[in-house]
């Protein structure tokens, strides 16, 4: 028996300290806090009677006694106080001050037992039975103690049942009923052990045994049935941690709940005096109220001490039932400020966006003008002379202009591609002519490397085809340049195919167009393929610091290829060679098959082809307008063999002039010119009433983005981009000439 009665009392130490350590680890606010210290008084009471029953002697038998009712003396103030706050009921502070000076006394006088009958009277020190034991009367503060842990114990009951019959919900419920049962059976085995209910009550306090009983059902409520209130104790926990202020109004309008947050921004809330400490007075709860109502409706934000509050108004609706508005007060000063920094450096990214394009039409201009001479005068030697050695040495010249040439066209182009003002526009083209173009173009490069370069075509693809011939020829020429440019021996390979598309539905008939370019050049790493398509990526730079380019070309190839809805595909060996190619779906214009290209056309040389003009119109009469005498001097040799009559002006004004005295089949305009810009001069031309209907060209060296619908929208009817290519420069005005100045008109080849 004596084993078995210790065991129960170290596990009543056990569990008493298992329950303070709960409670210490979700301690938040005063209901955990009374649980706590009555946790821990129980915890000395136990402890305190084992060290009772191990004692030896009277003298430590009674300095155990003490110890283990400094935790007796106060737990049942403690319990009844946890109880009074669990169930809402709020004790005045003097009566629990009174509480506590009764219980202090009580101690006072069991501390001095020794020295007077107060507490207890005969006292004889028994070591003959089952545990040591003092054998005593009982003083009249005994009975006063006993009376006042009876009394707490009962109106604690009395507070739990009260709440008991008020809960609704079920886990609440049962913490309640379990705190009850605790404190009964705590109740009952304190009486028994006053009445020696039970006959080991003659050598052990029975008490002890309801202590035990009692904390094995606290345990229970606290685990099983959230006596800690832990769901709620979070809610409160986590909205008083929110940085948002959070304000519940029921639905008759008044203010029910408001966490820290919402406190601080506005101390009205808690009724503060707005005298005390504050510059400004401080708007009451009801006041706040309006505020907040407000700036909820009309979406306005609040202002306090320089930060930005936004109000988010929801309604508090709970099994369909609507319990009142809940507002969220969240500072949105940050995320504003942010917004804020975003629009300023989106307006200094504009700003610089606008300089870039500025600069870039500038550049444009500035180089594309003198490149126009050189290209136009060379353009000029090449009809006119007839010694093989110049017309070489003006090929060469052609072929560096192209180069410098080609490069500002990367440039710009990449700056269309990524404002997005990049257009593909299909037209009807001859696929021979294009390819002639291509040949012409890289021929020449190709044979001054001593490299073999052949162009295969299947002679059964249709000839005339619509898509973007101007895109496609620079794609190809970029792959063909590229693969001129990496191989320094060997052979490029340009093939062109085609396949029927299984997919076509558009009705008009359709062919997929394949072009491919192989060189044996000096090929890719595996690694390297993915910087290919980047800009400004070059690739085996150490190996390649010799080789001329931007590394913009092969970047606008792929985006130009996306555009026109196919993809760049790329096969390559290091060392050995590569292989790239693309497919285009495009229409069929007519069926007319290309036939034996190589037969036709045979291979390019490093000479460029002899000029023979389109058309001649000897009665049509043109005007070119442009501020530079060179720039005229080469468009009057570009069409002297067409013998069409050209007027030039060197100003707007000079322009005007000679517009009001002769009618003019076609009008060439600078854009940028001194005094009176291009616009401005077609503008006047316009109102003048003078070749109202005329064709104005706009003659340009701007060539960014958006420079074709700017000029069409200011009224010209197309623009030609310098330097002026004569081709396009003869064709352009064999159809805007009227057809019936058109005397002849040569056929392609």
């Amino acid at each position: 028996m004596r084993e078995l009665l210790l065991g129960v009392q170290y596990a009543s130490i056990f569990g008493f300290f298992l329950e303070a350590w709960i409670v210490f680890r979700n301690l938040k606010g005063r209901v955990h806090s009374y649980l706590l210290v009555g946790s821990v008084a129980a915890l000395i009471n136990s402890v305190g009677y084992v060290l009772e029953l191990k004692a030896d002697s009277e003298s430590t038998y009674i300095t155990a006694l003490q110890f283990s009712y400094l935790g007796r003396t106060w737990y049942a103030f403690f319990i009844f106080l946890f109880v009074a706050e669990l169930t809402g009921r709020k004790i005045p502070s003097i009566l629990r001050s009174a509480m506590m000076l009764i219980d202090a006394a009580i101690y006072c006088v069991i501390f001095t037992l020794q020295d007077h009958n107060l507490y207890y009277t005969d006292t004889v020190f028994d070591t003959s039975g089952v545990f040591p034991r003092l054998h005593h009367g009982n003083g009249i503060i005994h009975h006063l103690n006993i009376g006042f842990q009876f009394m707490l114990v009962i109106v604690g009951l009395v507070f739990l049942l009260m709440a008991l019959g008020k809960e609704k919900k079920t886990v609440t419920r049962k913490s309640y009923i379990t705190v009850i049962m605790a404190s009964i059976v705590q109740s009952f085995f304190l009486i028994a052990q006053l009445t020696h209910l039970f006959s080991i009550a003659a050598y052990f306090d029975v008490s002890m045994i309801g202590y035990f009983i009692g904390n094995i059902m606290m345990l229970v409520a606290i685990i099983s049935f959230d006596l800690l209130g832990t769901g709620e104790i979070a809610k409160e926990f986590v909205a008083d941690k929110l940085s948002e202020g959070i304000i519940a109004v029921d639905d008759e309008g008044n203010i029910r709940y408001y966490n820290e947050p919402a406190a601080s921004l506005y101390p009205g809330l808690k009724g503060d005096d707005p005298g005390s400490g504050n510059t400004g007075k401080i708007p009451d709860a009801e006041h706040v109220l309006k505020l907040i109502k407000e700036a909820a409706s009309k979406k306005e934000y609040l202002t306090i001490k320089d930060h930005f509050y936004l109000v988010e108004e929801n309604e508090l609706v709970h099994d369909g039932r609507n319990y009142g508005t809940l507002y969220a007060i969240v500072d949105e000063t940050e995320h504003i400020h942010y917004t804020e920094e975003l629009e300023r450096q989106k307006m200094i990214a504009d700003n610089a966006n606008e300089a870039k394009s500025r600069f870039l039409a500038n550049m444009s201009h500035e180089i594309r003008t003198p490149i126009n001479a050189v290209l136009g005068l060379d353009e000029v030697i090449l009809r006119e002379t007839g010694e093989d050695d110049t017309r070489k040495y003006a090929s060469d010249i052609m072929s560096a202009g192209k180069t410098l040439l080609s490069l500002i066209n990367d440039i710009l182009d990449l700056s269309k591609v990524e404002e997005g003002k990049m257009e593909i526009i299909p037209v009807q083209y001859e696929l021979s002519s294009l390819v002639r173009d291509l040949v012409n173009m890289v021929g020449g490069r190709a044979e001054n490397k001593g490299l073999k370069f052949t162009i295969t075509v299947n002679e059964h693809i249709p000839n005339i085809l619509m898509g973007d011939e101007i895109r496609i020829r620079q794609c190809v020429l970029n792959i063909l340049t590229n693969a001129i440019k990496y191989t320094e021996k060997g052979s490029v390979d340009l093939k062109i195919d085609y396949s029927k598309p299984h997919d076509d539905t558009s009705g008009r008939g359709g062919i997929m167009l394949m072009i491919s370019v192989t060189d044996t050049g000096i090929g890719m790493k595996p690694n390297d393929l993915a910087k290919l398509l980047k800009p400004y990526q070059r690739l085996d730079e150490k190996r390649n610091r010799f080789i001329e380019g931007t590394g913009l070309g092969m970047s606008i190839t792929s985006q130009l290829l996306g555009l026109m809805g196919s993809r760049l595909e790329v096969k390559s060996e290091y060392g050995k060679g590569t292989c790239m190619s693309f497919s285009l779906l495009q229409e069929v214009v007519s069926e007319e098959e290309i036939g034996d290209y190589n037969k036709k056309f045979g291979t390019a040389s490093g000479l460029a082809p002899k000029y023979k003009e389109k058309f001649h119109a000897p009665s049509a009469r043109i005007l070119v307008v442009d501020d530079t005498e060179m720039n005229l001097m080469v468009l009057r040799h570009l069409l002297k063999q067409t013998q069409v009559k050209i007027d030039t002006a060197k100003s707007g004004r000079e322009a005007l002039d000679l517009n009001r005295d002769n009618p003019y089949d076609v009008m060439f305009i600078d854009h940028m010119m001194p005094e009176m810009d291009g616009l401005e001069t077609l503008k006047r031309i316009r109102k003048s009433g003078y070749n109202g209907d005329t064709p104005a060209i706009a003659l340009t060296a701007n060539a960014v983005s958006g420079a074709r619908e700017m000029y069409l929208e200011a009224g010209f009817t197309d623009y030609l981009s310098k330097p002026i290519e004569s081709d396009k420069l003869e064709k352009m005005l064999a159809e805007l000439i009227p057809a019936s100045k058109i005397e002849t008109v040569r056929q392609e080849t």
